[in-house]
């Protein structure tokens, strides 16, 4: 059993993402004085939402290397799975 690594840093980034943005939400409509510093842009907004399509963007990347064998110890370079003979185009 093999771990991919992007399985639990897409749900950690998607869920950090969920939780600014709708910080930035709450702040944004009941605070708008928060922002003047920062030129009347809810930073914590646009970075949710950065973190959440990066998050995303993980965990659609690990649920499509999973059906390619990537996960699962498929040793892509030589074509073969892990204690099975290299064929003939894996030798050399």
């Amino acid at each position: 059993m093999s771990l991919d690594i992007r399985v639990p840093t897409g749900i950690l980034f998607l869920l950090l993402g969920i939780i600014l943005g709708v910080y930035g939400l709450v702040t944004g409509w009941t605070s708008p004085e928060m922002y003047r510093r920062s030129l009347e842009v809810n930073i914590n907004l646009w970075w949710g939402v950065v973190l959440g399509v990066f998050g995303a963007v993980m965990l659609l990347w690990a649920r499509r290397g999973l059906g390619r064998g990537e996960a699962r110890g498929w040793d892509a370079e030589r074509n073969h799975q892990p204690g099975q003979e290299p064929g003939p185009q894996g030798r050399g």
